[in-house]
């Protein structure tokens, strides 16, 4: 990376954010928390992470005061943005988790819980290393590639009626595990544990340009 970019993390206090910010800056650019509305203006991509259930950080978004800039950045500005775990279903236009919450609509669909069968050793949560296989190119990766990358959760996207499926994982059922709307970037698994394959999904973010 010749220059190094500038993504900002938005903190709405629910995330992996330590984390993230390490996976950013191993890959030659810079981290910055966005904690306060104007924080976004100084990134060239911005991040929104998520751990929790969503009806949990759907509220704390709202309430941090963080979400009509990150809106400006990402729908009008054309930033890219990179939704990971709670982060990318917030995207959705629902979800059905501990009850019905509305999400932001940018992708669509609906997120829904993954079912369990013992008799197949389908466990949920869904934790641990899994396969990814890419519909469609995105940066480092070509079509049909098989790539593994590391999922910690119970509810997953269906259906992003707006976005495009990129990548689908299988775990009882298949679901999105990689969504692309333009300049929105959304992901299921967590890039910042994913190893190398992690940080070619970022480098392969980071690669996106300003869509305005």
């Amino acid at each position: 990376m010749k220059t190094a970019l500038t993504v900002g993390i938005v903190d709405y206090r629910s995330g992996n954010i330590r984390s993230v910010v390490n996976a950013v800056e191993s890959v030659g650019a810079r981290a910055r928390l966005v904690s306060d509305p104007g924080d976004a203006d100084a990134c060239s991509h911005l991040i929104l992470p998520g751990v929790g259930a969503f009806g949990f950080c759907a509220e704390r978004l709202r309430h941090s005061g963080l979400l009509p800039a990150i809106e400006r950045a990402a729908l009008i500005e054309g930033k890219p943005l990179l939704g990971i775990c709670v982060g990318m279903q917030l995207m959705a236009d629902f979800s059905e988790e501990l009850g019905r919450h509305a999400g932001l609509g940018w992708v669509g669909g609906t997120v829904t819980e993954l079912r369990r069968d013992a008799g197949r050793g389908i466990r949920v949560p869904h934790v641990g290393w899994d396969n990814v296989v890419f519909k469609q190119p995105l940066g480092l990766f070509a079509a049909g590639d098989s790539v593994d990358f590391y999922f910690d959760h119970s509810f997953a996207l269906q259906d992003p009626a707006l976005g495009s499926e990129v990548g689908i994982c299988h775990h009882g059922r298949d679901f999105s595990a990689v969504v692309r709307r333009g300049n929105i970037l959304a992901v299921q698994f967590h890039p910042e544990k994913s190893q190398t394959a992690g940080m070619r999904l970022i480098e392969s973010f980071l690669a996106l340009q300003t869509d305005a």
